[in-house]
């Protein structure tokens, strides 16, 4: 039994070592490609603007959007309103150059999907109402297209106010850059990507849009990479816990419209990122929990055990007090409750969010 244990508490340890440690490390060794970019480089481009009861917001943001710095004649703005029951439509419809599509509340990605269609550009760029783009952030993503083989560009979200996120969401940045060194960058930040209009692929409303369009461009044999020079700045969200389970449930939902990718014999490279950037990450709860039970079993065992609980007790007292920490935590009690939830077969479509 003494063995059993010991095996789980060190399997454990290893599992959130490698995590956290060892993958990055590892994507450090990958051969990096290079991606040909050009500043002049201007396809058309469709902006679509996702928003649900956004009126606090979406005068700002269609001023910031009818003000960056790409001709006129090739941007277009669209604002596709999920359901909106406030005065979003109405402010928007003031607006010139604002296409505005008044839709049925049917979630974020339906009405993705559905703008995707209406678009006239060559290049999709999706954001949120409440994302605040830097004034050459478009150009900045499109420059990157001008090499035929890439397919979707990631741009960079920062956070304005004391986030607590914070270490947490750089720590994530720095493995998105390093993903994107190898052109199979996972997933992208919702409130800026871009993707050539081509390879869009319309997909299921319960689907999380950001995380399966670039794998299924992907899937086109098309790169996904990084631009940390477009940037977007959005306050720091007011709630945590729900908004990771949501995500955490919504993207688990999506692996089974990613079966091509996660095939490790057809698809090892991604097949190990997905594993290794992702999916050990949804149920790092449980490792944590494997690792604090097993703990405690063994402390009759040696000073060892003894010394690592202690350890361990008094880093889960740490996050009382300390603002990374104690988001790390929340983290993963919200990833616990998505996984939960998806093993009971929970679906989310639609959602509020709190400004």
């Amino acid at each position: 039994m003494t063995l059993i244990l010991e095996i789980l508490f060190f399997s454990g340890i290893a599992l959130f070592l490698y995590t956290y440690v060892g993958y990055p490390l590892l994507l450090t060794f990958k051969r990096e490609k290079t991606f040909p970019m050009d500043d002049a480089f201007e396809p058309t481009v469709s902006l679509i603007i996702t928003a649900y009861n956004e009126e606090k917001v979406i005068k700002s943001k269609l001023d910031n959007s009818l003000t960056l710095d790409y001709p006129e004649d090739k941007l277009e703005i669209i604002l596709a309103s999920d359901g909106s029951m406030d005065k979003t439509v109405q402010i928007a419809e003031k607006l010139p150059r604002v296409k505005v599509m008044s839709l049925e509340r049917k979630g974020k990605t339906s009405a993705q999907n559905r703008a995707a269609k209406e678009a006239s550009g060559e290049i999709l760029v999706f954001s949120d109402a409440n994302g605040i783009y830097s004034q050459d952030a478009v150009r900045k993503l499109v420059r990157n297209f001008r090499d035929p083989d890439v397919g979707c560009v990631c741009g960079e979200l920062r956070y304005e106010g004391n986030s607590q996120e914070g270490l947490y969401w750089r720590y994530e940045v720095m493995i998105k850059k390093l993903e994107s060194r190898t052109g199979r960058l996972l997933g992208a930040n919702g409130c800026i990507y871009a993707v050539r209009k081509e390879y869009f692929v319309e997909l299921p409303d319960e689907v999380i849009s950001d995380f399966v369009v670039p794998l299924k461009v992907f899937e086109n044999g098309k790169y996904i990479i990084y631009e940390k020079e477009a940037l977007a700045w959005e306050d720091h969200p007011l709630e945590t816990f729900q908004r990771k389970r949501r995500i955490i449930l919504r993207s688990l939902q999506s692996l089974r419209h990613l079966r091509l990718l996660l095939n490790p014999f057809k698809r090892r490279n991604l097949f190990w990122q997905l594993f290794s950037h992702k999916i050990l990450r949804w149920f790092m709860s449980f490792v944590l929990m494997s690792v604090f039970i097993t703990n405690a079993l063994l402390l009759k065992e040696g000073i060892f055990y003894e010394f690592f609980f202690v350890a361990q007790v008094m880093g889960y007292l740490i996050a009382t007090v300390n603002l990374t920490a104690r988001y790390y935590l929340i983290v993963n009690a919200a990833s616990f409750l998505g996984v939960v939830d998806w093993i009971k077969g929970k679906r989310i479509i639609t959602w509020s969010v709190d400004r």
